[in-house]
């Protein structure tokens, strides 16, 4: 076992404690959608566009915007891995009764635009209205581990080879312990051209809040070999950002296990923030989790829009050509 580490906006947004108050609340809700994430990483440029009910908010679609010469256009800012829409908890034939007419009342609020696309968070499990509005959808899938009450029964479920890579990792002596972002990013940098867009503030933001936590792993020289940053919020630890130089085996695996054996201890879940490609599912699929499904869904409302992108991307493949 390896020891815990320590651990321009169209019209006005609606009044941010009302809204954060309801985030907190939704079954939608995360960290992703707190309006201090959106002021970090879309600065000016999101909305909240919420329903109201009694002067209480019911309903949110935070979105980023930037403007087209067709019409608004929004999608998530970078760095986001859920948004979409958010509704009030509740259960049973009322609770989808009330989200059939909520939607329609979102849309109203988010008013015409040229193109919309969301990546919901995995409480967002019923895309059906929207399709009536015209919207499509594709299912993709996270990993998470929901239950880590028992850190033995957590480990005993992770692929063999990860275990092992765990204790081949403990007995070289690497180690793992909290960082500097400046440490993760020379990392990152081993292996890719540019900083992640926005990370800088998102640091800033989340650090002063104390909901991010960066870890390293060092081998027995003292040389960084992995790292992750992860943020969370009281029900989720994402794993957010990786890092490594590729060339150490076990090094990522004894990071993940260190930040899943924090995440036990603030009694969170822990959300890989999984990928849909294949080396990344076999990997984060190791650690014994759930497939957990997450809707992306868009409409292109503007025919124009949609060419103008067809012609761009066509030029991209024929550049790359």
């Amino acid at each position: 076992m390896v020891p815990s580490p320590p651990v321009s906006i169209a019209e006005p947004r609606v009044e941010t404690t009302a809204y954060d108050e309801f985030v907190a609340s939704s079954p939608q809700g995360s960290i992703f959608a707190a309006s201090w994430w959106l002021d970090a990483i879309a600065p000016g440029s999101w909305q909240a566009h919420t329903v109201e009910e009694a002067d209480r908010i019911v309903a949110a679609w935070p979105t980023v915007t930037r403007t087209s010469r067709f019409g608004p256009v929004y999608a998530d800012p970078p760095l986001t891995p859920y948004l979409g829409p958010l509704f009030p908890s509740g259960d049973g034939a009322r609770r989808r009764s009330r989200e059939l007419k909520l939607v329609d009342r979102l849309l109203d609020s988010i008013g015409p635009f040229a193109h919309l696309e969301a990546r919901c968070n995995p409480g967002f499990d019923y895309w059906t209205p929207l399709r009536w509005h015209g919207f499509r959808q594709t299912t993709n899938y996270t990993w998470r581990l929901l239950d880590l009450s028992d850190l033995d029964l957590v480990f005993a479920g992770f692929r063999e080879n990860i275990r092992g890579h765990v204790r081949a990792a403990e007995k070289s002596g690497m180690t793992v312990a909290t960082a500097e972002l400046a440490d993760l990013l020379d990392l990152h940098r081993k292996r890719f051209s540019r900083d992640p867009q926005g990370i800088e503030a998102i640091e800033a933001a989340a650090a002063r809040r104390g909901v991010r936590t960066i870890l390293v792993a060092r081998d027995a020289e003292g040389v960084a070999r992995a790292g992750g940053y992860f943020v969370h919020d009281e029900r989720m630890t994402t794993y957010l950002l990786a890092a490594t130089d590729a060339e150490v085996r076990g090094a990522a695996t004894l990071v993940l296990w260190a930040a899943i054996r924090q995440a036990a201890a603030r009694r969170t879940g822990f959300d890989f923030e999984g990928s849909m490609l294949k080396p990344v599912e076999s990997f984060v699929r190791s650690f014994g989790g759930v497939p957990v499904p997450y809707s992306i869904v868009w409409k292109t409302a503007s025919r124009a829009f949609s060419a103008e992108r067809a012609l761009k991307r066509t030029a991209r493949s024929f550049s790359r050509a």
